[in-house]
Order: C-alpha cells, then structure tokens, then sequence
C-alpha cells in the first residue's frame, strides 16, 4: 500500500536527517526539496519505475515538511522575511 511506502520512506528520512535538521528549512527549502525529485520524476529518461520511486520521494517531502510544519508552528521566516531596520 502506498502509505506503507511513504512511511518507510519517512522512516529513513528521520533517522537520516532528523527533525533538528527539518525544522530550520524555510518554505522555500520544502519547495527547492520536492522540486528537485519532481524534476527526476518528469525527466524524459525515467522510466515508469524510476517516476513512481521519485514520487514517492516527493509525497514524502511533503508530509516532512508539514509534519515540521505542525511541529513548529510554522516555516523559520525567509531571509527576505525578517523585518528591515
């Protein structure tokens, strides 16, 4: 089942990555993230096996980022976000 396969997926995210990690990426961070393995699932070389791998990868992502998301209350603000003196 494929929520079977984004937990595992989410699984070794965590133990690789961490949550202290997860918590300092910025919105921006998330979407650069799921991009760069939505960009791997569209390439024109990939086949069927390799475009459902990349998306699990990427349906990944996203519940990281929302779980770090829900953790935190938020995204860390953007460096464009901080208020200028």
């Amino acid at each position: 089942m494929i929520i079977d396969e984004i937990l595992a997926e989410r699984a070794y995210q965590d133990q690789k990555w961490g949550t202290a990690f997860d918590d300092k990426n910025t919105i921006n961070d998330w979407g650069t993230y799921i991009g760069i393995y939505l960009a791997k699932a569209t390439n024109m070389g990939a086949d069927a096996a390799e475009q459902r791998k990349q998306l699990v990868k990427v349906a990944t992502l996203a519940v990281a980022a929302i779980q770090t998301f829900d953790r935190n209350a938020g995204f860390p603000a953007r460096h464009y976000d901080q208020a200028v003196a």
